[in-house]
């Protein structure tokens, strides 16, 4: 009896083995028409004005830990996976928004699959919560001397997967994100007159599920 269940034991190893590399096979040689992982992490920002026209007056803080969603969508041919991706980082004095454009290249080994991934794309600053004595741009305020907050972000990244099936994977990421950002004007603050450029940085750890069709 014993014996039998070792022998069990061997095979299903055996069979797990090789359903980890066919899977593995097809990700190399294969395709997925749609890729759709979501993504929830913590994440740490650091903003910082270039001039002494900031981006925040000197009273607020422009660094801060917060948690951060997103969304990941595009398609996979053989180990590259290629599309869009919308991010949201929530913080005390702000939230940091994303929108772009993504390549990743992953290595097809069975079970475990590391992975490396850049983007670049649109960013921009919201719900800016300031000293109230210069703004009003929180959830209480009128918005009306709110100044705008945008630019442009680059993003390099990886992590590792671990393949379900051919068609679910679980994993783990760690990003790291520039921000380039510049203030508009906002004649309605004292504070804001003339423009201001930012740069910042934005540390992420997150875990994601990806749906592959």
């Amino acid at each position: 009896l014993v014996t039998r269940a070792r022998r069990l034991s061997a095979a299903l190893a055996v069979a797990a083995a090789l359903a980890g590399a066919e899977a593995s096979a097809q990700s190399l040689l294969s395709h997925d028409w749609l890729v759709l992982q979501p993504e929830l992490g913590i994440s740490y920002a650091n903003v910082v004005a270039v001039s002494n026209d900031g981006l925040f007056p000197s009273a607020s803080s422009t660094t801060g830990f917060g948690p951060r969603f997103g969304l990941l969508a595009g398609m996979r041919f053989g180990p590259v996976t290629g599309g869009a991706r919308v991010d949201l980082a929530r913080y005390a004095a702000y939230d940091v928004g994303d929108a772009g454009l993504f390549i990743e290249l992953r290595v097809p080994v069975p079970f475990i699959q590391p992975f490396g991934r850049v983007g670049i794309g649109y960013a921009w600053l919201g719900d800016l919560n300031p000293d109230p004595r210069y703004l009003a741009c929180g959830a209480s305020g009128s918005g009306a001397s709110c100044p705008k907050v945008s630019g442009w972000f680059g993003s390099v990244g990886g992590g590792l997967d671990l393949a379900i099936s051919s068609h679910f994977t679980l994993g783990a990421n760690l990003d790291v994100t520039f921000l380039n950002l510049t203030r508009a004007a906002s004649p309605a603050s004292v504070m804001f007159t003339n423009t201001g450029d930012s740069v910042g940085l934005q540390v992420t750890l997150g875990l994601h599920a990806a749906l592959r069709i």
